[in-house]
Order: C-alpha cells, then structure tokens, then sequence
C-alpha cells in the first residue's frame, strides 16, 4: 500500500503524482484527439494494403488487421513531442490444426524443421514441439502415428510402374514439407514485397502484370489507394530479426510509426498438459503469498483456450505470440475503477526518459506489461490499486523482485525467462550489470518515487525521506565505480549487440 513520507500529510503525493502524469506523461485534450484521429486514418489505409496482400499473394492474407499492442490494450503514453505508434496482426490462411507435443524437446532446434507443412494432416492435429517460444517440427515423431501426407511428386513417382520400391514415411513426409509449407523467412520476404506493391506509384492492381488475370472478364476489385497517399508512408527495409513489416506514416506534422506482423491464427491448441506445466507452480520465482494462483490460473487458461497463442514469424523461426490473448485479459483491467493502467503508462515514461537514455534499452515495453500481468495475479486485491501511488509501488516491488532474480517468466510459457540476454563480447559482467544497475535505480524510485520523478528545479518543497537519499548515494557511487562498463554497455545496446537467448525445459 502506499508509504507515506516523512511530514507529509495524507494525499498530499498521490495529489502531486497525479498531477505530474496528467502534466507529461497522459496529456489529454488535442494529443488525444490526435492520437485517435491518427489510428483511424493508419487503420483505414491499412486495410486497404491487406487487400491488396491478398490479391498479389492470391489469397494468403483473407481476414482484415487485427489491432494489439499497447493502443489498442490502453497501456500507451500520449507524450508532448513524441508520436504514439500502432501495431496489427494480419492473420494468414493456414488449414491444419497444429497440437504441441507437450514437455520439451532432447536436441538443439537446429536438428528440427522450421517449415510448417500445409499439406500434413492428422484428425487429431498435428505434433509440433517447443524450443522457448520457437515452433518446430519433428519429422520422425510423424511415424508413430497415423498421418495423411500430399505430395504430387510422389504420387508420380508411386504411379511410375519401372519403380518398384516405395519411398518410406519419413521420405514422403520430407518431401511433402519441401513442396508444401509456410517458411518463416518466405512469409516475411513475401509480405513485405506485397506491401511495396501496394504502395507502388505505377500499380493500379496487384496483379495487372499477371497474364491469367488480364484476361479474366470479371476482374478481382481491390480498394483504390491514392498516390499523395503513397507518397505519405514510408516501408522501411526488412529486418529478419523482428516479426514485422515496418512503415512510417506521415500525418500532418507527425511521423507515426506502425507495424504489421503476419501470424497464423486459430490453428495452434494447446494440450491440458501443457496448460498444467506452463501456467502453474510459480513458488520457484515467486517466493509470496499465491492464495490466488487457482484462479488465475483457470482465468488464463480460459483465454488462451478461447482466443489460441498466434504463430509470428520471427529470427527464421516460427515463434509462439500471444498478443491477441494478452489483450483479451487487459482490457478490462481497471473494471473495478483502479490505477493499473496508468500506474504502467507512468513505470514506461520513466524507462524512456530515463533508464533508456542512460543504460540503453534493457527493459522494454513489453517486459513492463509483463510486470503488470504477473503483478495482477500476485496481488488480486482491490485495494492496492486504489490509488496511482499505491499502484506504482506494486509495480516497483515486482519489478525490483525480478530484477534481483535476474529472472521475470513469460506470462504464459514460463520456463522462458525475459532477461535471458548474451551480450557480444568477451565478457560476462555486462547482463548482471544491466539488472543491477536497473534493480538500484527501482529501490530508489521505490523509496520515493516523487522525491525521484520530479526535476531538481521542482523537488525544493518536497521532503524527501532519508531512506531515499540513501538508496540515491548508493546509486551514484555504484554507477561510478562501474562507469567505464556502464558506457561499454550503453554502447552494446544501441549498436544490438546482444542475443536473446530462449531456453527449454528439457
């Protein structure tokens, strides 16, 4: 619950608080209505694209965007100066059902397929495995059970009577996956190729240089996209490493970033085993009180049971999102009138004026939605998020617990650890210094996190307590005596010289 400060009368900082993130860090009034109108216009002009997607890849992409992220989950700033960006997933047609083989996987996923088949079925679904958040298919575990595979190739070779002997499973199922698949790399390469299309000043129609459809009498329509429109985005260049196409849209005065990630929806079910593995048992990680585990436990469950995980691609691997379901269960996170939103929206504003500029980006936004997810499961209570002060101070408690485990769990796979970094270079001091250095910055917002918001110029008439100054020498000398590994790792961080690193259980 909230702490008070010494001679500090009851309310006074959660007066100052509020006033401090309706000054900077939520402005409402014309940045909202901007913001607003800005969405729509992306979404709109988004659609358009999506439909052109789908005629320039005949019929992959069927279904129209889906917004997610922090706009459409009520979790993002609204910054004098700053434009806010938007994100969507485009689903991709994909047929067979996809099962996860539940428990890990014995070998390094790079003895494993990274192609999904879509032409291997099996009535009860098909078996993939789990690396992390990777997908991967294991081609041999297909002899175990009954599948049906197509390959035309072989149905020639069978049909082919001075070929005596048969192929065996395992060959037919390679080759089947060698002519029929979703690759991950050729998803994104394709995407981002439908998208210039669309924005290509000299097309008219996706496919106006396909020979079969200019002689069709009735051709395929697609929304008209107008070139001063065209010529207001921006398609940056493919980046491999992250799962989404990237444009810049240029509204007025403002450059809106936005970014468009393929996924295959609907076809991924999770097995109850797999819900008991994943999704239970945080005494490991979490050393509190979870009278509440069951619960949420079941909530969880539930949605992803209702909504699936999505697959992105991601890396040149096909990896488990569940973006579609993190927005079910936010967006009525503060239904019973708490500050939990907002308490996130202040946490991320101090990670990007601050924690950012100096350290570079070691905590991201999603690593901070994660900390309100765990944070609601962890204290279910209404009465902790009463107040923005209070809300804040749940947040740093779980924030600065992970951190001093160098530990914060997926929300849904827990067995993958968020700040498993390798950083590029010789030495192993740099991904314990981050979290350190970022677990000492948290315990002295935590002992005041006014006496640590406000500006020098503002902070003449507050008291702070004695434990904040403290906790603030005791940041100042650590970062003093590690300056030279600090700059080194500011370096890292901007330069992305570092790896995520995804673990198994196995």
């Amino acid at each position: 619950m909230a702490m008070s400060g010494e001679g500090d009368p009851s309310g006074q900082r959660e007066g100052i608080l509020q006033q401090f993130y309706a000054d900077r860090v939520f402005l409402s009034g014309d940045k909202g209505w901007r913001v607003g109108k800005n969405f729509f216009v992306v979404k709109s002009m988004v659609e358009k694209m999506v439909k052109w997607a789908y005629e320039s890849s005949t019929g992959l992409y069927p279904n129209d965007p889906i917004p997610v992220g922090s706009h459409r989950e009520g979790l993002h700033l609204q910054v004098e100066g700053s434009s806010n960006g938007f994100d969507f997933l485009i689903p991709a047609r994909y047929n067979p059902k996809l099962a996860l083989a539940s428990g890990g996987i014995a070998k390094e996923p790079g003895s494993y397929e990274k192609k999904l088949p879509t032409y291997i079925f099996r009535e009860q679904g098909l078996p993939v495995f789990r690396w992390g958040t990777k997908v991967l298919v294991d081609l041999e575990a297909f002899g175990e059970m009954y599948v049906e595979v197509h390959c035309h190739r072989q149905a020639e070779r069978l049909a082919d009577e001075d070929d005596e002997e048969d192929l065996d499973f395992l060959d037919e199922c390679k080759e089947s996956l060698s002519h029929h698949h979703l690759d991950p790399v050729q998803i994104l390469e394709d995407f981002h190729r439908h998208i210039e299309i669309a924005l290509d000043p000299e097309c008219t129609h996706p496919r106006q240089n396909d020979p079969v459809f200019r002689q069709k009498l009735f051709r395929s329509r697609v929304p008209k996209i107008d070139n001063w429109m065209r010529q207001n985005i921006t398609l940056e260049a493919l980046n491999l490493e992250s799962p989404a196409i990237q444009l810049v849209f240029l509204e007025g005065t403002e450059t809106v970033p936005v970014k468009l990630v393929p996924a295959i929806q609907g076809a991924f079910k999770l097995s109850n085993q797999w819900l008991r593995e994943d999704l239970a048992h945080l005494s490991e990680w979490w050393d509190g009180d979870l009278a509440n585990e069951k619960k949420s436990f079941l909530r969880k469950a539930a949605v992803v049971q209702e909504v699936g995980p999505e697959l992105i691609a991601k890396g040149g691997f096909w990896r488990l999102s569940f973006s579609h379901a993190e927005t079910v269960i936010l967006e009525d996170v503060d239904a019973d009138g708490g500050q939990r939103a907002a308490a996130l929206r202040l946490l991320k504003f101090v990670n990007v004026t601050k924690w950012t500029p100096e350290y570079g980006k070691i905590l991201t936004s999603y690593h901070l939605k994660t900390v309100l997810l765990w944070c609601c499961e962890i204290y279910p209570q209404k009465e902790q998020w009463e107040t923005l002060l209070s809300s804040l101070e749940a947040l740093l408690r779980l924030l600065r617990h992970t951190l001093a485990k160098r530990n914060l769990p997926h929300y849904f796979l827990q067995s993958v650890n968020l700040f498993s970094r390798r950083y590029k270079s010789s030495s192993s001091t740099y991904g314990p210094l981050a979290l350190e250095v970022l677990c000492r910055e948290v315990e002295a917002m935590l002992a005041d996190p006014m006496g640590y918001l406000l500006p020098d110029p503002e902070r003449q008439d507050h008291c702070a307590s004695r434990e904040f100054e403290e906790k603030m020498a005791d940041l100042r000398e650590f970062k003093e005596s590690h300056r030279e590994d600090l700059k080194e790792l500011k370096r890292m961080q901007d330069e992305h010289m570092y790896e995520e690193v995804e673990i198994s259980e196995a």
